[in-house]
C-alpha cells in the first residue's frame, strides 16, 4: 500500500524554518553587540554579548516561554551577577551578587507578560517587540510593566511606555527609535545578520 503520509523532506523543512539566528551591529548607545536567538519547543533563548571600548558591558542570556513571555535571565555586569524569573503566583524572584554581598530579590508583584529591559540590551528590545507585536498597534502606545535593569543591577519593577512608530519602528521610553527586520531581527548600525542553519542564505548587511 502507498504511504500517505508527509513527504521525506516534510521534517526537514520543519527544521529549517526554526527561528534561529546571529549577528552583530552597534547599539543606539555606541556599545558593539554580538547577539543570537534560537527557538526551541519551550521558547526562544536570547544571547547578547555587549562591549564599550574594549571592556564587556554586559553579557545576557534571556529566556522566553512559548507565548513569548519573559521566563528566566542570567547576567553579568562589571558590577557583578543578576538571575531573575518569574513565579506563579504573579510575584519576580531573583538574586544580584555583587561586591558587598547578595542582594535577594523576592516577591516583587509581576504581570505574566512583564518585560525583562537591560539598560542598552538589544535582546531585551527584541523580546519585547516579539511579545507585542500582535498586541501594540501601528501608531499606539502603552505603558507596560518591565523589570528595568541598569548596570549596577538594581532592579527596578515599573511601567514604561512603549509606542508602536510604524511597522517596524519601536521607541521604549525616552530612548531612540529601535528598528527591527520583516522578521523581528535588529537593523543595527554596520550590522549583520546570519542563520545559524548552514543551508539558509545569508542576509544582506546593514550600513
Amino acid at each position: 500500500m502507498a504511504s500517505t503520509g508527509p513527504a521525506p523532506r516534510a521534517a526537514e523543512e520543519i527544521v529549517s524554518a526554526a527561528f534561529r539566528f546571529g549577528g552583530r551591529g552597534q547599539g543606539a548607545d555606541g556599545a558593539s553587540v554580538v547577539w543570537s536567538v534560537a527557538e526551541g519547543r519551550r521558547g526562544r533563548r536570547w544571547r547578547e554579548v555587549r562591549n564599550a571600548g574594549q571592556a564587556v558591558a554586559s553579557s545576557l542570556l534571556l529566556e522566553t516561554d512559548a507565548a513569548g513571555r519573559f521566563a528566566h535571565l542570567e547576567l553579568s555586569t562589571p558590577s557583578g551577577l543578576l538571575t531573575l524569573h518569574p513565579e506563579r503566583d504573579g510575584t519576580l524572584h531573583g538574586h544580584a551578587i555583587v561586591s558587598d554581598g547578595i542582594e535577594h530579590i523576592e516577591g516583587l508583584p509581576w504581570d505574566a507578560d512583564g518585560l525583562a529591559m537591560l539598560e542598552g540590551s538589544t535582546i531585551c528590545r527584541l523580546a519585547a517587540i516579539a511579545c507585542l507585536a500582535d498586541v501594540i498597534a501601528v501608531g499606539a502606545s502603552r505603558a507596560h510593566l518591565a523589570a528595568v535593569i541598569p548596570p549596577t543591577l538594581w532592579v527596578d519593577v515599573k511601567p514604561i511606555r512603549i509606542e508602536r512608530i510604524d511597522a517596524t519602528g519601536w521607541r521604549f521610553a525616552d530612548e531612540a527609535p529601535f528598528t527591527v527586520d520583516a522578521r523581528g531581527l535588529p537593523i543595527l548600525r554596520g550590522g549583520e545578520i546570519w542563520p545559524l542553519e548552514r543551508d539558509e542564505e545569508p542576509a544582506a548587511r546593514h550600513r
